[in-house]
């Protein structure tokens, strides 16, 4: 298992990628609802998933993984563009 995260191939930069997302916001949803918090209200929040992501993309920068880096870059900038319009779109956060 430890020798797929260090290959330097698209598909590796992608599960990671996307399921680093998913897990960060799996667990601040578990966290939400066992407190009894409602998710809609803290929509924000869920931009502390992107802080994990830029510390994976930081690594694979450093282990010199080009093709793994690129391909988390391109997934942290459309993963961040759908959410700011999620976070428009819900006018959780609005421009004045």
């Amino acid at each position: 298992m430890k020798q797929f995260f260090l290959q330097d191939k698209i598909l590796t930069g992608i599960i990671v990628g996307i399921g680093t997302l998913i897990i960060c916001s799996a667990l601040l949803t578990l966290g939400l609802v066992l407190t009894g918090e409602p998710v809609g209200e803290h929509l924000r929040w869920y931009g502390g998933a992107f802080i994990v992501l830029l510390l994976i993309l930081r690594w694979y920068v450093k282990q010199q993984k080009p093709i793994v880096t690129k391909t988390l870059i391109v997934i942290l900038f459309l993963s961040f563009l759908t959410f700011m319009y999620l976070l428009f779109h819900t006018h959780s956060l609005t421009l004045k």
